[in-house]
């Protein structure tokens, strides 16, 4: 009995120790869009811009269709639209086109999470958010014994927009880049760290 316990805590350390080796696999999953309210957003006038906060878990995972109902795992995200025009972006099985980045030791950003685009056409859909109008996204929130600031790299279209800075903490493997070819939806080659075309 005590060989088989000894043996199941070998293995949750090392299934806990594989999550965070490498680049993760990003997903970032959204709500539909929302009026904003301005007693939990920043309103910036004339912006396309992110907000977190990093106290917050979000609440109602359990509505997100592939999200697990962890929220411990999370911090609340918002991708807020404030400026003139209605901004549109693909989003993929739910997710928007998301992976984090990271500050490494030498003061470079450098990616954290890659991402796996779907080769199957009905995976894709697309957000429209209105001038006035946010989603709250559930980011996943990783720790380790590095300290450092971490980003969001939102890819949309052709461009790029990057959030501001957040503190946390990770482990130093997370900024080794996935060499191996990664599977998604009829897909299977190469990881993507969403490089402007």
């Amino acid at each position: 009995m005590k060989s088989i316990i000894l043996l199941i805590f070998f293995f949750g350390i090392c299934s806990l120790t594989y999550s965070q080796k490498g680049n993760q696999k990003a997903f970032y999953e959204c709500t539909g869009a929302l009026d904003i309210d301005s007693t939990k957003i920043d309103v910036r006038s004339n912006k396309l811009y992110f907000q977190f906060n990093v106290e917050d878990s979000p609440k109602n995972l359990k509505d997100f269709v592939w999200l697990k109902d962890k929220p411990k795992e999370y911090f609340t995200g918002y991708l807020v639209n404030t400026s003139d025009s209605t901004f549109s972006a693909n989003i993929q099985d739910g997710s928007l086109i998301i992976i984090q980045e990271a500050l490494d030791k030498d003061g470079n950003w450098n990616p954290i999470e890659y991402w796996v685009y779907s080769g199957c056409g009905n995976s894709y859909f697309s957000l429209k958010l209105d001038t006035g109008k946010y989603v709250m996204i559930p980011i996943k929130k990783y720790s380790g014994k590095f300290k450092t600031k971490i980003r969001l790299k939102f890819k949309y279209g052709a461009d790029v927009l990057y959030s501001e800075s957040f503190e946390g903490s990770l482990n130093v493997s997370q900024f080794e880049k996935e060499t191996e070819d990664v599977n998604g939806i009829l897909y299977h080659g190469p990881a993507n760290y969403l490089n402007k075309e």
